[in-house]
């Protein structure tokens, strides 16, 4: 009988093989990568910044008048296009917040007795876009005039740049639209002297027990008292309250807790943070007192001027008890717990 032998013998036992397959293999590996990385259309995010100063102006300006103001406009980032438009604004919540609104400038055109917006600069025209190259710092003039027939009042509005997304011919180009802007508080009259009025509708204590089952509150002799004050501007102009908190104690210990003055609205309201200071900048902060221990009867008085007029003061004060109720809880729970763990160890005996 005839045998037959089959050989399962690999190809690349032979070592000169393997070596030759090995090489091959490189090569090939080597091109993929190569001509994947020549063929794929290269995708480029554009880096946008811009910075503009000031970013507010107020003023108090009188009919049949006008102004310019210059706006320095720096491009940190990649050529891009400008647009521009003005926005009327109102205040939003109590924390210095605005929210924008209303036709623009542009699209509409404000009413004939309102203030007039126009750019002063000859290459450039207010809603029309322009370009500013990478590393550009521009200066854009705007000018605002009052007609004859402007009712004295606020006008709020914000000038606006927006760079608008956009691709370029031949490539992916992700670029972001972005918007800075900065707010405008024009405040109309005819002598200058604008009528300003102003409220506390609120002045408390925030860390106090049984406030409101009492004319006064507790407070824990370890905590550091937080208050709350809120302002409303009930006149036809802006303006900031300047002041402070003073807390006086009947042993002795006196406080004082400074505000920031920041623009409150016509006919809206706000909270008024304290004022903080590093050697750098000033900024704003929650009105606490900060003692080391408080014990027995205070009171606490929040005192403004609107404005810079000193003849035009508002008040409000509180009154507050400071007791150790940790102190007291602590020590109960320890005696407590002492009573405890002695009636056990007279049980166990």
């Amino acid at each position: 009988m005839t045998k037959f032998q089959f050989t399962n013998k690999s190809q690349f036992s032979n070592p000169k093989h393997f070596k030759l397959f090995s090489v091959w293999f490189l090569v090939f590996g080597i091109c993929l990568v190569f001509g994947a990385w020549f063929l794929v259309i290269p995708a480029k995010a554009q880096t946008l910044s811009l910075g503009l100063w000031p970013p507010i102006l107020e003023v108090i300006i009188m009919p049949g008048k006008a102004i310019t103001q210059a706006y320095t406009i720096t491009n940190s980032g990649e050529e891009t296009i400008i647009n521009t438009k003005i926005l009327p604004f109102e205040p939003s919540g109590e924390h210095g917040n605005i929210s924008l609104g209303g036709p623009t400038s542009t699209e509409v055109g404000p009413l004939q007795n309102e203030p007039q917006f126009s750019f002063d600069n000859a290459n450039l025209s207010l809603g029309k876009p322009f370009r500013l190259r990478s590393g550009e710092v521009a200066q854009v003039i705007l000018k605002i005039r009052i007609p004859e027939n402007c009712p004295e009042d606020d006008y709020y509005d914000t000038l606006l740049f927006n760079t608008p997304p956009g691709a370029k011919i031949g490539q992916s180009v992700s670029r972001q639209a972005g918007t800075i802007g900065a707010n405008i508080l024009l405040t109309v009259s005819k002598d200058g002297q604008p009528l300003r009025k102003g409220e506390i509708i609120e002045f408390k204590l925030l860390n106090c027990y049984l406030a409101r089952l009492l004319p006064f509150c507790f407070t824990d002799s370890l905590s550091q008292p937080e208050f709350l004050l809120r302002v409303k501007n009930t006149g036809r102009a802006f303006f900031k309250p300047f002041g402070e908190i003073s807390v006086g104690g009947l042993l002795g210990q006196k406080g004082e807790i400074e505000i920031l003055p920041e623009n409150i609205l016509s006919q809206a309201s706000r909270q008024i943070n304290g004022q903080c200071q590093t050697e750098e900048k000033i900024y704003p902060c929650p009105l606490t007192w900060q003692p080391k221990f408080l014990f027995g009867p205070y009171r606490a008085k929040a005192e403004l001027a609107i404005g810079n007029q000193e003849e035009i003061k508002i008040s409000a004060q509180i009154s507050f008890l400071a007791l150790p109720f940790k102190l007291f809880l602590t020590v109960i729970v320890a005696i407590f717990g002492l009573i405890l763990i002695k009636n056990r160890l007279r049980i166990r005996a």
